[in-house]
């Protein structure tokens, strides 16, 4: 038994021996060409070793390799596939023996890898895989029986001290693409290699980039576990770095880096990032962003349901034109999303912008699809909005009150997609107005509105820009309107954004004042599209009355075409013309429609197209700034010569009823028909006003009913029957009324002639022959000359005087009744 020990172990011995001894009897570098010519079988590939092959058999079975290079693919430019400086590797015998692989520092130096794509998506690699994926294919020639120990693995256990890689370049370019990035100066080094052992890696290299041109430096530092036996992954303390520059970049330079924990169990699908720390800061000539992301990711690769905990995202904003050169920007959230149902929702949304706080809940679906769908809530906190603008140094709308859009609110129910969005239960709140309804917005690229809208109330006109006072107070006289067209050419009217208008819906509004007006009960219909816009019907409570209305503006030509049908019932004309123009020219209750019609590209040339027809009636009301019973009393008393003393009389007219219809036709205005009704006086009118130049071409006739009611009707009882004719020319700016008082004088002096020659031929023929005669003194062809020049002789004074006085009072008139007009 003894011998036989000893036979053994002296045949260890000897095989030891003989693996020491090997090295010194066989140079590995004679088999360099039968090295080649076996890669170039396998790989259609030349190997060329360039330096000696350096080899070991005990302790280590070592092998050293010098300089080698392996060829490229044909038909691609780089020079080589692949080369190596040098390369180390060193296993331990003894433990080989024993089925453990113990191997020492793998060591790689100077490699360059050349990726390459050609202009037809061919790779250099191409070859290499489809030579592999031939061999694998290749059927066994040998038996396919089994070892009864087959189903132990080859080695129980596998440890490496380390890796060490050193300025390693791997080069690819995609000819297809006209993109080119390099991998260069790779560093790697780790510690030990065991199996569920943590152990730590080191690497760093640059990444350049010719399109879009740019350049990276990327530093990875992590202890890494790998337990392939339990699909065990970690990578705990990771910290990664990267800082990129380039000039294409929307930032000149940035700053990348991730700090976390890693995990993943593959055996149960489940991958788990704690502590998450994602940090980013980007540069260019002005702006600065600097932000910071933490969070608690899990995930189930099985079910691919994945969360985001305690999603935190803080970010500052640099930029000349920000307040204080910075804005201040905060999320807080939760997320969940799930590949495989292809939902996501985010929770508890919190985001403060400045001083915009937006709080909500989204929930999407479809999300891998081309297009996704979303729903949630969304409440935007009260802000001012005036001071966020101010402080974002954006320019708002110059207004009339700058108390405006100090508080803002919204809330509302959200759906849509990527090409749409719905508003539902909107709750929006203006200074101290609310909105609510829907609003629906689709098309984003040509948008179109969909809206129920009600609006408790608003004073539009705060939010109008304000008057611009006129601080030049030299008087010129007034132009008309085609001399202002002239010196000021008008804008044409927008055409286009008339196309582009695409809304359907309705406002309600209760109560809104705008240009003065205040309206109640407010309905409004809107239907626009392809340049074809309709207001109708719209509707209003108006100064204790109704507006109805429809308004059609059709843009769908060169010249913009107005059509409208609008009426009036029962409004007080008073307070509506005092709040419209500030001074109320008729008072009353007013009833009034119009139907009419026009186009063209300016507001200008709709006017000098406009036809149609209406109508009007005031009832109970009052002329405002003319009181015609005093101007016949003053005519009256200067056609007597005497002087009536100052009135305190309100200066108006007052009237039980006032109507009228009209035509219009190419902006003339033609009205046939005015009739005003007093106690006191009747009017009538006839006449025509041109809208296009806005020339006057207007007659009245003021006639005295004589009764004893009324506006001075008593003192005016004895000129019962005078009618007194009133001409008005002029613009709208500048009416020029005129009053005939010529044939009322010689009517009167008519009179009077005829009463002395009456007089006259009494006297002479007696009161019998006399009065017979003078009655016919009208129409009588046997008239005594001498009694007829003796009468004209005696009133040619008193006519005289008469017209003197008569002249006087005109130009009174006249100024009275301009001032009106």
């Amino acid at each position: 038994m003894r011998t036989v020990i000893k036979i053994i172990i002296f045949l260890i011995v000897l095989v030891v021996a003989a693996l020491i001894a090997l090295p010194f009897f066989i140079n590995p570098n004679d088999y360099k060409d039968e090295i080649s010519r076996e890669v170039e079988k396998a790989t259609g590939r030349n190997l060329t070793l360039q330096g000696d092959i350096g080899l070991s058999v005990f302790p280590w079975i070592a092998l050293d390799l010098g300089p080698l290079t392996l060829s490229n693919a044909e038909g691609f430019k780089a020079d080589s596939f692949a080369k190596v400086q040098a390369a180390e590797i060193r296993i331990k015998l003894i433990p080989l023996l024993k089925k453990q692989l113990e191997m020492d520092t793998i060591v790689l130096d100077g490699l360059v890898l050349n990726l390459e794509t050609d202009k037809n998506g061919k790779t250099n690699w191409d070859d290499l895989i489809n030579k592999t994926e031939e061999q694998d294919s290749t059927p066994a020639t040998e038996s396919t029986s089994q070892p009864e120990d087959a189903s132990e693995p080859a080695l129980q256990t596998i440890t490496v001290a380390g890796v060490k890689l050193t300025n390693a370049n791997i080069l690819w370019s995609d000819a297809s693409k006209g993109e080119s990035y390099q991998l260069r100066n790779l560093n790697l080094t780790t510690d030990p290699l065991e199996p569920g052992v943590p152990t730590a890696v080191d690497m760093d290299f640059d990444l350049i980039s010719t399109k879009p041109e740019a350049k990276a430096h990327v530093t990875l530092k992590t202890n890494a576990a790998v337990d392939m036996e339990k699909q065990q992954y970690a990578l705990q303390g990771l910290s990664f770095s990267a800082i990129a520059e380039g000039k294409e970049l929307a930032f000149n330079q940035a700053d990348l880096s991730l700090k976390g924990d890693i995990k993943a169990d593959m055996a149960k699908q489940w991958l788990e990032v704690s502590d998450l720390v994602l940090a980013a800061k980007a540069s260019n000539n002005e702006q600065t962003i600097d932000a910071k992301l933490t969070g608690q990711l899990t995930s189930n690769l099985a079910t691919q349901q994945s969360n985001i905990d305690n999603l935190d995202l803080t970010a500052t904003i640099e930029d000349p034109s920000l307040p204080d050169k910075k804005a201040e920007l905060h999320l807080t959230s939760g997320i969940k999303a799930d590949l495989k149902q292809q939902t996501l929702t985010v929770s508890a949304l919190v985001l403060k912008l400045q001083d915009l706080l937006l709080e909500g809940d989204i929930q999407a679906k479809d999300i891998l699809k081309e297009k996704p769908t979303f729903a949630g809530s969304i409440h935007i906190q009260p802000f001012n909005l005036r001071k966020l603008a101010s402080d974002m140094k954006v320019e708002l709308p110059e207004m009339s009150d700058e108390s405006t859009l100090e508080k803002v609110e919204l809330r509302s129910e959200l759906s849509g997609s990527t090409n749409q969005i719905n508003l539902n239960q909107l709750a929006l709140t203006l200074d101290q107005s609310n909105l609510t309804g829907q609003f629906a917005v689709s098309n984003f690229a040509k948008p179109a509105f969909n809206f129920k809208l009600k609006l408790d109330q608003i004073d539009a006109d705060r939010y109008m820009p304000p008057v611009k006072e006129n601080k030049d107070t030299t008087e010129a006289p007034p132009a008309s309107a085609e001399q202002n067209n002239k010196a000021n050419p008008e804008e044409a009217l927008p055409v286009e954004a008339l196309r582009q208008i695409n809304a359907k819906g309705t406002i309600d509004i209760g109560k809104m004042k705008a240009t003065g007006l205040t309206s109640e009960n407010i309905h409004i219909t809107i239907d626009a599209a392809d340049g074809l816009v309709k207001l109708t019907p719209m509707s209003a409570n108006l100064y204790q009355g109704q507006y109805n209305g429809n308004v059609i503006l059709d843009a769908r030509q060169d010249a913009i075409k107005l059509s409208l049908n609008e009426q009036i019932k029962n409004v007080q004309a008073g307070p509506l013309l005092k709040d419209m123009t500030g001074d109320a020219k008729i008072s009353g209750t007013a009833n009034a429609n119009a139907k009419l019609a026009g186009s063209g590209a300016t507001v200008s040339q709709i006017k000098q197209t406009l036809t149609g027809n209406g109508g009007f009636a005031f009832t109970d009301g009052a002329l405002q700034g003319i009181n015609i019973a005093e101007i016949i009393r003053k005519a009256k008393a200067a056609l007597k010569g005497e002087k009536l003393p100052e009135s305190d009389a309100p200066v108006q007219t007052d009237f039980s009823s006032m109507s009228g219809t009209f035509t219009a036709n190419n902006g003339v205005i033609n009205n046939q028909d005015l009739a005003v009704k007093s106690p006191l006086l009747r009017i009538d009118g006839a006449g025509k006003a041109n809208l296009a130049n806005e020339a006057l071409d207007y007659g009245l006739k003021v006639g005295i009913v004589g009764t004893s009611k009324g506006q001075g009707g008593k003192e005016l009882e004895d000129l019962k029957g005078v009618t007194i004719p009133i001409k008005i020319t002029g613009t709208f700016s500048e009416p020029k009324p005129t009053v005939d008082l010529a044939n009322l004088v010689k009517d009167k002096a008519k009179e009077e002639l005829k009463s002395k020659a009456e007089e006259k031929l009494k006297e002479k023929l007696g009161d019998d022959l006399g009065g017979l005669l003078g009655g016919k003194l009208g129409g009588s062809e046997t008239k005594s000359e001498a009694n007829s020049t003796d009468a004209e002789k005696a009133t040619d004074a008193e006519s005289q005087e008469e017209k003197s006085s008569d002249k006087k009072l005109e130009d009174a008139v006249k100024d009275k009744l301009k001032n009106f007009f």
